[in-house]
């Protein structure tokens, strides 16, 4: 398994094309000036040394040099071990609504944009926990299974989008199901032990919805994912007043079959009776406080258990080798003459005069 330690390094090399276009426009108004002085063909005899094109190489080594030291710095690494632990933590099951309506811009930059920011930063502030992502709207699937890998989460969570449905809705009550299904994969079963199944405390769904064009049995599957010893808490996303959908064609917004645009509004009192019906807390959702630190102390205050046995994978560092491939460039370049060297000057010169010759 390969990953850099300090990927942020990485950013590092957006410098590069900055550099080399930089040297472009230096190199351009040089060779302009140089036409200046007279006519090239001329000035190329005068001086048979001087070559832009071994400047150009000598550049692309120092670029090249400067790739491989802040792929170094980001530091390589390859998975050398795998090693067995357990950890104390809760389950958390994210089920986001990801139907249209979430598009509106009453929170900004829309509902979506700033659940997945504030979804990011709770992944931040997960300590031993262990975290899943359904996504739903007409129809629920999903995302990420429960894994305790925080970077596999996040990116996950950059890639919800609307686009991934294609049936709008708001399904809440299959994304409970479903949600469940994923963190009790027992209760597939036909033999249920449930109560075994209620001694799994330490398991949490988070719905985060507006709750508009809601499924009306959600309430009561949330009652029954409760006696499987899941807390159910929601987050509703939205102005109570409601705001436009955005279409995305030339900011105009959606509309119905008779002309007129679509509003969409938080719906929270479904979302109060779920989280009710859960044993959890509703929170709403503002552009000051999106929620999820309230949810988190909620979680925090939990009685963590053992998880599973998980692996970690042990990791070995291999900046040494972009390092020295760096050195090695930076050496070339060094070394590289910035003119033509003498003997292909000569090398050329007797060429020339050997074809023009007259033949005897």
């Amino acid at each position: 398994m390969f990953r850099f330690e300090n990927e942020n390094y990485l950013y590092g090399l957006i410098l590069i094309p900055l550099f080399v276009l930089g040297y472009l426009l230096i190199l351009y108004a040089a060779k302009k000036r140089w036409r200046q002085f007279g006519e090239e063909t001329l000035l190329n005899r005068l001086m048979p040394l001087r070559s832009f094109s071994m400047q150009v190489v000598k550049i692309s080594l120092l670029m090249v040099a400067l790739a491989c030291f802040i792929v170094a710095l980001a530091n390589p690494q390859v998975g050398s071990a795998l090693e067995k632990g357990m950890r104390k933590g809760v389950d958390i099951m994210i089920a986001m609504d990801i139907s249209n309506s979430m598009l509106a811009e009453d929170i900004q930059p829309n509902r979506l944009e700033a659940s997945k920011i504030a979804l990011s930063r709770f992944i931040d502030q997960l300590k031993g926990d262990r975290i899943g992502l359904v996504v739903f709207a007409g129809k629920s699937f999903v995302q990420l299974p429960i894994t305790s890998d925080y970077a596999a989460a996040k990116m996950f969570v950059n890639y919800v989008s609307p686009k991934l449905m294609n049936e709008q809705g708001t399904d809440i009550a299959s994304a409970i199901d479903l949600a469940a299904v994923s963190m009790l994969p027992e209760i597939k079963g036909e033999n249920q032990d449930l109560s075994k199944l209620s001694q799994l405390n330490s398991k949490v769904i988070l719905v985060v919805s507006d709750g508009e064009d809601h499924f009306p049995e959600a309430v009561e599957v949330a009652a029954q994912v409760r006696k499987l010893g899941i807390t159910l808490h929601t987050i509703g996303i939205g102005d109570l007043r409601g705001a436009p959908i955005p279409d995305g064609r030339n900011n105009s917004f959606k509309k119905d079959l008779e002309g007129n645009t679509v509003i969409t509004r938080l719906n929270e009192e479904v979302l109060k009776e779920i989280a009710a019906a859960g044993g959890g807390i509703y929170v709403h959702a503002s552009n000051a406080n999106m929620g999820f630190e309230t949810i988190l102390e909620k979680i925090n205050s939990m009685n963590k258990v053992d998880l599973q046995e998980i692996t970690f994978s042990r990791y070995d560092s291999k900046y040494q080798y972009p390092l020295v491939l760096g050195l090695i460039f930076l050496l070339l370049e060094v070394i590289w003459f910035s003119v033509k060297s003498r003997w292909r000057v000569l090398f050329l010169q007797e060429s020339h005069n050997y074809f023009i010759a007259p033949q005897s």
